[in-house]
């Protein structure tokens, strides 16, 4: 099964306040009147934040969140490896997952010890599940029990950034990422074309 924490970031507590200065401009108009930010505005029209927890943007939030998730796990009873971060693991129970960013790629023996890990979670975060474990990190994962594989895809990625990147496609169709230099079929010696003298 997978499972992802919905705004593992954000609300997390900084151990160190930042401060930003907004424009009131930048501001919606109805926030403005919310919190009367007029009433406490500068001259100049500017809005000081003292920012208790994470939010987007800040590069310490990340790292903030990870080291509170791992506290408030360990509490449960797992543990993260120390030769494979990432990779957890509980004291006694059948249950390993991998763990990236705050995405759960959970591996378990009985569903009580999955259920186990999600009331741990559950007790500090919104949790997402996926009890056929068909969507992690982005990717959309294809079990194969019988053949014992895992076939992992990203249906339509490529012609989303075809599109993004506006690449256009080659007129004559070529399945390797350089033109092909055609073999010269029974000669002793085959001998690679001069430089490449096309522009990049």
């Amino acid at each position: 099964m997978t499972a992802d924490v919905k705004n593992f970031a954000l609300n997390t507590p900084l151990t160190r306040y930042e401060y930003v200065r907004l424009r009131l401009v930048h501001i919606p108009d109805e926030i403005i009147e919310e919190y009367n930010l007029k009433e406490i505005a500068t001259a100049e029209g500017f809005v000081y934040i003292k920012v208790r927890k994470g939010m987007y943007g800040l590069p310490q939030a990340g790292l903030l969140a990870q080291q509170l998730l791992e506290k408030r796990l360990q509490k449960h009873g797992y543990e993260q490896s120390k030769i494979k971060p990432g990779f957890w693991t509980h004291k006694w129970r059948p249950i390993q997952f991998s763990l990236v960013v705050d995405n759960f790629g959970v591996k378990y023996v009985g569903k009580e010890h999955v259920k186990h890990l999600m009331n741990a979670l559950k007790e500090d975060y919104e949790i997402s599940e996926d009890w056929e474990g068909a969507k992690c990190i982005g990717l959309t994962v294809d079990w194969d029990y019988e053949r014992g594989e895992v076939h992992l895809s990203m249906p339509g990625y490529v012609t989303k950034a075809l599109q993004q990147f506006k690449h256009e496609p080659p007129k004559k169709r070529q399945d390797s990422p350089y033109l092909w230099t055609v073999p010269n079929y029974g000669a002793k010696k085959q001998y690679a074309e001069g430089k490449d003298k096309s522009p990049p």
